[in-house]
């Protein structure tokens, strides 16, 4: 059940990224025939590129709904306690920020686009470290992450932890699917 909801999330949260690109983006670059691109007609006239979606849906319901589980309710009490002291939630948070996201969290995400769109690992981490680089991926997680992580470990229950990243992570989405599409375009512009 939380793959599905969290696959579904993203999947919307997706949608909601290609829409608001859609309205931005100058029709040059968004001359893409439907055979190429793999695109469904929305109701609202916006070509919604299925593969992009179908990555977001597996990832959303592969790490989100279940690794965030076992890393945040069960994998971070036995490393850091259960405490809601200012020392275990910085802790929590700094490891998260430092470790879990930048090694796990959102390599896991290129990987998994690496897989729908069917290119080498050496390409989902070429663009990955480009997201970071020159796109400022990194920063923009850290400026969300960390004050929602704060509320994570210091405040939301245990038992309410992944609904509340889950319900924070569809806003994070909409940014990640718009910093990560932007290495696409540029990809389609060279070829």
């Amino acid at each position: 059940s939380a793959f599905i909801t969290c696959g579904i999330k993203a999947s919307a949260a997706d949608i909601v990224a290609q829409k608001a690109e859609a309205t931005h983006v100058p029709d040059e670059t968004t001359d893409s025939t439907p055979s190429t691109k793999h695109c469904t007609e929305e109701a609202e006239g916006v070509q919604i590129e299925a593969r992009r979606n179908f990555s977001y849906i597996l990832y959303g319901g592969i790490y989100q709904g279940i690794c965030q589980h076992i890393i945040f309710n069960e994998i971070f009490p036995l490393i850091f306690g259960d405490g809601r002291d200012i020392i275990t939630v910085a802790s929590k948070v700094l490891f998260d920020s430092l470790v879990i996201s930048p090694f796990i969290c959102l390599p896991v995400a290129y990987l998994v686009k690496s897989m729908v769109y069917q290119f080498t690992i050496q390409e989902a981490m070429h663009r990955y470290r480009a997201d970071v680089t020159e796109n400022g991926l990194l920063f923009k997680y850290w400026k969300i992450w960390v004050p929602a992580q704060c509320l994570t470990f210091g405040v939301i229950p245990q038992h309410l932890r992944i609904a509340f990243i889950a319900s924070v992570s569809f806003f994070w989405l909409v940014v990640f699917s718009s910093i990560t599409s932007q290495n696409e375009v540029e990809a389609e512009v060279v070829e």
